[in-house]
């Protein structure tokens, strides 16, 4: 029986029962354990330190890697968080793993509880750090390449969640844990028919998102996942319709070098490429441009392209193509060649609005994807936050876990409370199926939370009941070389108070088509655009939301083979006399190269935090004191069928704001 089914059977059992008056000598306990236990003397709450073997190889490209750290064994390392026990109890389990850079939590909270006002990813490192606090067995490992698991202490060179890598060092660690359930008071499964089974959820942020999907997509004893700030396809979430997202993947190169993150070599070979040490970093684009780089130094185009693109929608492709998810006979593979058929499980996503890495959009597609699957077999998710991945030189600031009144840490607690221990709870029932933060942009981690509850994620113009239709045919725009500023097309005119702009702009079409007469620049034209409003005399790029597209026409987003073109997804309030359209620019921070002090010739500027990692300072190429060249990128945009959602809430029936 699915444990999703067990535990909502056992919660109505034990409402039942507490309602014919028999709570006080009919006590159940469907997740077993609790933060306070009940013998005379419990055991002490501890964290233990602990390594874990898998038997796969630590390095998937021997040819390039260090022989004298090659191992055909990976180890890596795991902190395990006991809560107060006494001998008979028996808890479930979470699993966290680290963001791209850190290392395993071995640090547990006091008191187990967080400050709804903490910033969206140090509030989630705080929550599970508690959990231990709240009767469950927190285990947080470091996945191959980072922390201790490193190469010269046996563990792995990092490829960036490889299901036949991270992942089946991920289905060892589950292995590990029901070997040693009774040494860690785990809660174990004999029930459910699945072998070396008991009651587990994951958590974590940005790369400590990604290896959730993978991992539950492939082993069946995950019964909830709660990723946060994370990704569908990695491949467009670092070059967005073909073209690179300098400015954040030079932030994710420092990550590396400052949390001494050891890759895999084609990722650690691209780093030196894009990183802020780089002079050539700004001349690097486009996808074209990478691979003209890597494929003289014998890199393929498949190889690289194959990190980045095995996530996700890899899953959703073999899913919905009945192939199977990888070559049986591959290092790694665990399919003996029969179709693929993606698992459901309760899943609560948590994504920034104005995350610069993983947009709203990202999230969609996840929620899309688990929804599909699972018909309405279990629940699924997703709550906007002003968190997630800030860009410091586009002088982001994070903001709070929470959607609107909904205080993200509390629902992700509720959510494993139910899902791993049967205990319902109003927070429980106050999880939609769908909260978007609808938090003015400008000062937005300072702006008064606000979020859209909704039963559906919109896509395109709303043109049902409470929908405002938002379509413009046709639109052309052109971005000269002297363009310095945003270049503003109106798509609609906002009459009222009560309309929300909030979920994902669409276009049946665009072309991009580069204006360089004669080509004299020799440099591919991208286009960068988002969703913007003019107020008054301001022009706002609503949520920090841009995207790129390589010159060309396309009809759905680049290496995705989805049916239509999807811009981030957004959310924010509207006043009335709003002009809302789409704004495009010349260049931009986000797609600029960053530079460090040598590589700027001595300017630098002040970067601050990324991912809860004080970096050194860096400076944009775009700022004039880095006195760096930037190319003139001028470019004519062609779209047809441009669509934005936007909804009435005073007709709308279902929407409501959460204050």
């Amino acid at each position: 029986m699915p444990q999703y089914i067990r535990h909502l059977l056992i919660s109505l059992l034990a409402v039942a029962l507490a309602a014919c008056g028999n709570s006080s000598n009919s006590e159940i306990s469907a997740g077993g354990g609790s933060s306070a236990a009940s013998c005379a003397s419990p055991l002490a709450p501890e964290v233990q330190q602990h390594t874990v073997v898998s038997n796969l190889p630590n390095s998937y490209d021997q040819a390039r890697t260090d022989d004298a750290t090659e191992s055909p064994t990976t180890t890596f390392f795991v902190a395990v968080h006991l809560p107060e026990r006494c001998p008979d109890d028996r808890f479930p389990v979470v699993i966290e793993a680290h963001g791209y850079s850190g290392s395993r939590d071995s640090v547990p909270d006091e008191d187990g509880s967080v400050d709804p006002n903490k910033e969206h990813f140090p509030a989630i490192d705080e929550l599970f750090a508690g959990l231990s606090r709240h009767g469950y067995v927190g285990i947080s490992y470091e996945q191959r390449g980072h922390g201790e698991s490193i190469p010269d202490n046996g563990g792995g060179y990092a490829r960036v969640i490889d299901p036949e890598a991270e992942t089946q060092d991920g289905i060892a660690l589950l292995d590990w844990i029901a070997t040693n359930a009774d040494m860690f008071f785990v809660q174990t499964d004999e029930s459910s028919g699945i072998p070396n089974d008991f009651v587990v959820g994951t958590l974590g942020y940005s790369y400590g998102g990604g290896y959730q999907f993978p991992l539950a997509l492939l082993d069946e004893r995950i019964d909830a996942i709660v990723p946060n700030g994370t990704w569908h396809s990695l491949i467009n979430s670092l070059l967005p319709g073909d073209a690179m997202k300098n400015g954040f993947v030079g932030l994710l190169c420092l990550l590396a070098d400052t949390g001494g993150v050891v890759n895999t070599p084609s990722v650690a070979r691209m780093c030196e490429l894009m990183g802020p040490d780089s002079v050539d970093a700004g001349s690097i684009r486009t996808r074209q441009d990478l691979i003209d780089a890597l494929t003289p130094e014998g890199y393929t185009e498949d190889e690289v392209v194959e990190l980045f693109n095995r996530h996700v929608r890899h899953f959703e492709l073999r899913n919905d193509r009945m192939e199977p998810w990888c070559t049986p006979g591959d290092t790694g593979c665990t399919s003996t060649g029969e179709a693929f058929v993606a698992r459901p499980v309760p899943m609560l996503m948590l994504q920034g609005n104005r995350d610069v890495l993983f947009n709203l959009t990202e999230a969609y597609w996840d929620w899309d994807f688990y929804n599909r699957i699972s018909g309405g077999s279990v629940p699924v998710s997703v709550l906007t936050t002003e968190g997630g991945h800030m860009n410091p030189l586009a002088n982001q600031v994070e903001g709070t876990a929470n959607c609107g009144a909904l205080i993200g840490v509390d629902l992700v607690r509720a959510w494993f409370d139910f899902h791993l221990k049967g205990e319902d709870s109003a927070a429980y029932q106050s999880i939609p199926p769908v909260c978007i933060s609808v938090a003015d942009t400008v000062d937005a981690h300072n702006a008064t939370p606000a979020g859209l509850i909704l039963d559906d994620f919109p896509v395109g113009s709303q043109t049902g009941i409470g929908g405002v239709p938002a379509r413009l045919e046709t639109l052309t725009v052109d971005v000269p070389t002297t363009a310095t500023d945003a270049i503003f097309v109106p798509i609609i005119t906002i009459t009222g108070d009560n309309q929300v702009l909030a979920g994902v702009p669409s276009m049946e079409s665009i072309t991009v088509t580069d204006t360089d007469a004669g080509d004299l620049l020799d440099v591919t034209a991208v286009a960068y655009f988002g969703t913007g409003i003019q107020r008054g005399g301001e022009l706002i790029l609503v949520d920090d939301q841009l995207t790129a597209l390589v010159e060309g026409t396309h009809t759905s987003n680049p290496n995705l083979e989805n049916d239509e073109y999807l811009l981030p997804g957004i959310g924010e309030q509207l006043q009335d006399g709003d002009q809302v359209g789409l704004l495009f620019y010349q260049r931009h921070v986000q797609y600029s190269a960053i530079l460090s002090a040598s590589s700027a010739g001595g300017a630098t500027g002040l970067v601050g935090f990324v991912g809860g990692v004080e970096l050194p300072p860096v400076a944009s190429a775009l700022d004039p004191a880095t006195g760096a060249v930037n190319s003139p990128n001028p470019y004519q945009v062609d779209a047809i069928g441009v669509e934005l959602p936007i909804i009435d809430l005073s007709t709308h029936p279902v929407a409501t704001i959460s204050q």
